[in-house]
């Protein structure tokens, strides 16, 4: 009969994933809410901006009466939209109707480059549409993949480097083509 030579490290070891299956860290929990139990996904609709400008993975948050927030997330991580979304673990800004100014925490790639997002504000003239601004980049996306909150992903695999980059020397493909200014 087979034995094992220290049992209870054997089992612990065994249930080990499954405890951090179970884990808060793994998007699994309740997101956090403030007193009154509500969410920053109900908050940000009342200010009349969609739930999924922020990932699945927040850990807390607080709003100050001035509209200045903070949100801590479980990690960084990355978000699949239009473009890949970086999130800090720490995203804080300035919430308005129809907008977040003062935004840390958030980058945004394009053409290879991370971009830093000072503001995300909806677009005044078509609500199915919402613009991601910093100093060097103004993205118009749209607004309905934002509508749902998105889970979070830790970090790009090798897979989806290489998508990446493929995807990339396309936009600078398209973007040569259309301004005629590749050689």
């Amino acid at each position: 009969m087979f034995s094992f030579p220290n049992a209870p490290s054997f089992l612990l070891l065994l249930l080990l994933p499954l405890l951090f299956l179970l884990s808060p860290a793994s998007g699994a929990g309740s997101p956090a809410s403030l007193s009154n139990g509500t969410t920053v996904y109900d908050l940000l609709p009342e200010y009349g901006l969609p739930p999924g400008i922020l990932p699945d993975t927040v850990k807390s948050f607080s709003l100050a009466s001035g509209g200045r927030f903070v949100t801590k997330l479980y990690g960084a991580c990355y978000v699949d939209f239009e473009y890949v979304v970086y999130y800090e673990p720490r995203v804080s800004g300035v919430v308005k109707y129809g907008a977040i100014e003062e935004l840390q925490g958030v980058q945004i790639r394009r053409y290879l480059v991370w971009f830093n997002v000072d503001t995300i504000r909806l677009d005044p003239s078509s609500s199915d549409f919402m613009y991601f601004e910093g100093s060097w980049i103004s993205l118009k996306l749209r607004i309905d993949q934002f509508q749902t909150v998105h889970s979070c992903r830790g970090s790009l695999s090798l897979l989806g480097r290489a998508k990446e980059v493929a995807r990339s020397m396309f936009e600078v493909m398209h973007f040569c083509i259309v301004l005629y200014v590749c050689v």
